[in-house]
Formats: C-alpha cells, sequence, structure tokens
C-alpha cells in the first residue's frame, strides 16, 4: 500500500555555522532566509521559489562530512536553468561540474557549498522545451 498523505520532503544541511550557511546560500545562491530557531541558531529554513532547505547546527556531521570527503546530495530543480545557472557563476559559486545535458533528458550542473554538499542543479529538458514552445 502506497501512503498518499505525505505532501513534501525537505533535506536538512549540518553545519557548525548557521548564519555563515545561511549567508552563503542568500548572497551566493539566491535563497532567502524564512525562519530561524535559538541563541545562537540552531535551526533555520532558507527559500528560494519553491525550494525549501533547512540548516541544522551539528558540527560533528558537518566535521564528518569534510573529513570523510562525502558529498551528500541534494537536486533542485529550477526553471530557466540558464539565468540560474549565470546568476551563480557571476556570484562565484564554487561550481564543480559545468551545465551540461545529461543522457538522461536534463539540463544540470553541480555546486560544492561550503559544508560539502553537493548541490546538483537541474531542468528537465522536456520542461526547458515546453516553456520555450509557450513564448
Amino acid at each position: 500500500m502506497t501512503l498518499k498523505n505525505f505532501s513534501s520532503a525537505v533535506p536538512v544541511i549540518a553545519t557548525s555555522d548557521v548564519l555563515g550557511t545561511i549567508r552563503y546560500f542568500e548572497q551566493t545562491l539566491g535563497f532567502k532566509q524564512q525562519w530561524i530557531w535559538g541563541d545562537p541558531p540552531v535551526y533555520a529554513g532558507i527559500r528560494a521559489g519553491g525550494a525549501l532547505l533547512y540548516v541544522t547546527h551539528d558540527p560533528d556531521l558537518a566535521s564528518t562530512i569534510k573529513e570523510r570527503r562525502l558529498s551528500p546530495d541534494i537536486f533542485l530543480w529550477v526553471n530557466d536553468i540558464d539565468s540560474v545557472y549565470a546568476h551563480h557563476r557571476a556570484s562565484r559559486a564554487d561550481i564543480t561540474e559545468e551545465l551540461t545535458t545529461r543522457p538522461w533528458g536534463v539540463r544540470q550542473y553541480v555546486i560544492r557549498e561550503p559544508n560539502g554538499y553537493l548541490l546538483k542543479v537541474a531542468e528537465s529538458q522536456e520542461q526547458q522545451e515546453q516553456e520555450e514552445d509557450a513564448v
């Protein structure tokens, strides 16, 4: 039986510096802080369009990710990937894989954010073609 009660899932980024992570996502990637909890901050929500991420103060996990060179993935689906890509290049995001069309029908590039997470920014070619046809 498949439950249909679920409405969304939110990735959580572990960091030793909640405010620094928020600042990076706002200044470099175009996100905006939605809420923050704790003094000093230990949890926060950031959003860009329909993409929501949480940031949690977890120095042990953040350290393990960096020390073991782990690369947790977070997919960020976008519209008009060319403009998003241009913004991220201009903001000097650490783009580890340039924008290309992947064999599975997705245009995608990859950013490594300061906590070691790989942000896979993607747009389906089908979606892009539908948007172009509508113009």
